[in-house]
């Protein structure tokens, strides 16, 4: 950048000696920009950060082309709803590069065992590096250790996480046992009360929550003493702490629906008490209704988009666990109308709990083409994992609402088809 000329030298040409360059980097610009006011909307914190003490020169030819395969490609595929998912790649990074610990050991591990599946699938080289990674975990301090040790530990295990759910095989059933300890993890350390991973954190929360919807509708006919569902805990994990979000307050209420629609009450309650419960579903219906995505800046479409569907989907869900009592079916039908009107003009919807709430609703084989056109698009993209256990859920239901002679009751039929699957699935 050319520096502004003396004015002694305006309207004569100065030799190139006398030419005053400004070395800037993006951050000096953004600062720039906020000290003169050029940019109003920018709210980030910034923060001159040290450089990492890495050397990857331990890493070999293979390892590298992972890491830098996750950097570029496999982070877009973390599925979380509160923060952009490259920005929680870049933390992980980070966490990977601080030290040498077995604990940062563990989250390199990790990650590159989750590159290398995405990459090319579950072959011997992810294995390896699963294994790894779990061979550093075990490794690593257990007590007593620093935030950054337990940030560290958090990672690795939604990493892990993350690597089981990607194919979405009837094998994967351990990402709930990954949940739990990450859970653990945080609650165990003061990480819930820390505001500088609080996109680990809401990363953990929004797994945690969608693990309570997969929860209620689960219900084998023999589970395992050692299944990790058989051990998930009731008490949800809490958001990170600052300003409320948009994306923070749907999360709450999709726990609340959860809560809700698991003490579904009998047909034998007392009238006073039936009423004292519907009361309750109609204000957190109105609550859900209230949502307001004008917080979310317009340059941020696709977020506003997601967070719409959200709200459409958990209405539908709770009015449809409620036998439809909480609005006229012509504003359900209107509502889900928008949403197939929404999914034509998504290049991809890689959040599966709306995709597969809303997916349920198709009636018509229009309405079922836009659904399949959909899921086939998402899976197309690097943001995306599997989605054959939604698609093959979304066309059970409909051959279950085409078979039938009248209505089925709603939560039994999502709890019978989502039974059928042989592990816990997730709808992150």
């Amino acid at each position: 950048m050319v520096g502004k000329p003396s004015l002694k030298s305006e309207g004569t040409l100065q030799p190139l000696a006398h030419v005053r360059l400004v070395n800037f980097s993006t951050f000096d610009m953004n600062l720039h920009d906020h000290l003169t006011g050029s940019n109003s909307c920018h709210s980030a914190q910034l923060t001159l950060r040290s450089p990492m003490p890495f050397n990857p020169s331990h890493l070999d030819i293979a390892e590298k082309d992972l890491l830098q395969y996750f950097r570029c490609i496999a982070s877009r595929s973390l599925t979380t709803f509160t923060h952009d998912p490259v920005d929680l790649g870049n933390i992980i990074m980070h966490l990977t590069l601080l030290n040498d610990s077995p604990s940062a050991a563990a989250v390199l591990r990790s990650l590159l065992a989750l590159s290398s599946v995405h990459r090319d699938g579950l072959q011997s080289q992810a294995a390896g590096l699963k294994i790894s990674a779990l061979k550093a975990l075990i490794a690593a301090p257990k007590h007593d250790i620093t935030a950054i040790e337990a940030a560290q530990h958090v990672a690795a295990g939604m990493l892990l996480c993350s690597f089981e759910i990607h194919r979405a095989s009837c094998t994967s059933d351990q990402w709930m046992t990954y949940l739990i300890g990450a859970k653990r993890i945080i609650k165990a350390s003061s990480l819930e009360s820390s505001g500088e991973f609080g996109p680990l954190i809401d990363w953990v929360h929004y797994h945690d929550v969608l693990s309570r919807f997969s929860n209620i509708h689960w219900r084998p006919k023999i589970v395992h003493v050692d299944s990790p569902s058989s051990e998930s805990s009731t008490e949800t994990l809490s958001p990170s702490p600052g300003l409320p979000s948009v994306h923070n307050t749907a999360l709450a209420l999709l726990s609340d629906i959860c809560d809700a629609v698991s003490t579904l009450l009998p047909d034998n309650m007392l009238t006073d008490d039936r009423d004292d419960h519907q009361a309750f579903l109609k204000t957190l219906a109105f609550r859900i209704r209230n949502i307001s995505s004008a917080e979310i800046p317009p340059s941020n479409s696709r977020s506003r988009t997601m967070t719409a569907l959200f709200q459409c989907a958990m209405l539908v869900y709770l009015n449809r666990a409620s036998m439809d009592l909480l609005e006229p079916a012509a504003e359900t039908e209107r509502r889900i109308q928008n949403a197939f009107a929404t999914f034509t003009q998504l290049d991809a919807c890689e959040r599966q709990f709306p995709l597969f709430i809303l997916g349920c609703e198709a009636r018509t084989d229009h309405e079922r083409s836009i659904v399949l056109d959909l899921i086939t698009r998402t899976e197309a993209h690097a943001s995306s994992r599997s989605l054959y256990l939604v698609r093959k859920m979304i066309e059970a239901i409909w051959i279950q609402d085409d078979l039938a002679k009248g209505e089925i009751n709603y939560t039994n039929k999502l709890t019978a088809i989502i039974s059928c699957c042989a592990i816990l699935p997730t709808f992150v």
